[in-house]
């Protein structure tokens, strides 16, 4: 028997370790977005969003994940060129990520609704239009 409860408590520890920074009760685009950001993101704003002061932003309470479109755009297309993100200027290259359209929707709204980030999520259906739209002060590849 203590066997049994020792497994289960190890067991609800690795799940709870292993989506901490997912809000309780989020939907099942924001956890399939912490699949898609370990994968292709995660290595650059690290884990936990903080990213490298000078060398890769943060993702944590920043006001530059407002725009969906700029997100869209940033994941596909990449970026280059001086930003400032929470007072300090970065000035990296980051290339372009090849993902679906379920993908991308995904790891917007687990960007845009983690760690201490809370925004709507973003539709499926949205991702489209926002491929389309002319961003001002933005410089793709």
């Amino acid at each position: 028997m203590k066997k049994i409860i020792f497994s289960l408590i190890v067991v609800v520890i690795a799940i709870a370790s292993q989506s901490f920074y997912i809000q309780a009760g989020s939907s099942k685009s924001i956890q399939d977005g912490q699949s898609v950001y370990a994968t292709y993101c995660m290595s650059c704003h690290m884990e936990n969003g903080e990213g490298v002061e000078g060398a890769f932003p943060s993702l944590v309470k920043t006001g530059n994940l407002k725009d969906k479109n700029k997100l869209v755009q940033i994941i596909l297309s990449g970026m280059r060129g001086p930003i400032v993100v929470k007072g300090v200027k970065y000035n990296a290259e980051m290339a372009s990520i090849s993902l679906s359209d379920q993908e991308v929707v995904d790891v917007i709204n687990f960007i845009r609704n983690s760690w201490g980030n809370k925004a709507p999520l973003m539709k499926l259906a949205e991702v489209p239009l926002a491929k389309k739209a002319v961003l001002k002060g933005y410089q793709a590849y």
